[in-house]
């Protein structure tokens, strides 16, 4: 188990490849607990291939991280060169059961002027897309909103996707009355981590949704 990457590896100047995810499955299971990523990173000039998957990592910014190590090192190298800067990018998950209308709400959120079709698709798997909007200082954010599909055949791949320092919609439909709140709840706040989640009911007339058989 390690809670930080050993110096020794940044002086390994061959290296190409450094896996060290945190998993509990597979043939070899580990416990890693990695959450910060030396500068010295940049000194791995033929590393290009870094997994920390499952790791509490807080630095980088863990969306930088998942890009791989080239935007890591580009990372440490600009902070040199132009000091700390801010992030402009979040991360925004849509969940909820199938046909509850988290398609609908992902193609609102992107264009206030969208108009719910007659035959809305249901997500097979997962769709991603990105919604980017100007801030007061100026540059642009961009949010990746990430819509899953509902059906339960899809809950055992949530573990893979549901990460932390990101931001929750739970989608309720109040007409078919079928969301597991505690079910969601539950996974969410577990696998994030405790990051935030808002639940957005999809009411119909004077129809309302209950968090029921949660704790």
């Amino acid at each position: 188990m390690f809670n930080d990457i050993p110096d020794v590896v940044y002086d390994l100047a061959q290296l190409r490849t450094l896996w060290l995810r945190n998993t509990a499955y597979g043939e070899c299971p580990s416990t890693n607990r990695i959450s910060r990523i030396s500068p010295k990173i940049v000194n791995l000039e033929n590393l290009n291939d870094l997994s920390l998957e499952g790791n509490p990592i807080e630095s980088p910014p863990p969306e930088v991280v998942t890009r791989g190590a080239e935007d890591v090192k580009n990372y440490f190298r600009q902070l040199q060169d132009e000091g700390e800067d801010h992030l402009y990018e979040a991360k925004l998950l849509i969940v909820g059961e199938g046909g509850a209308g988290k398609t609908t709400l992902s193609n609102k959120i992107r264009n206030p002027n969208y108009r719910l079709q007659k035959a809305e698709k249901s997500t097979e798997g997962i769709d991603v897309v990105q919604w980017t909007f100007r801030t007061p200082s100026g540059p642009d954010f961009r949010v990746n909103i990430w819509d899953f599909g509902g059906q339960e055949i899809y809950h055992a791949t949530h573990q893979f996707f549901l990460t932390q320092r990101s931001l929750y919609l739970l989608v309720a439909d109040t007409r078919k009355e079928d969301t597991d709140f505690y079910y969601w709840l539950n996974v969410v706040d577990t696998l994030s981590d405790h990051s935030p989640l808002i639940v957005v009911k999809n009411e119909k007339q004077d129809r309302h949704a209950k968090l029921t058989n949660a704790n």
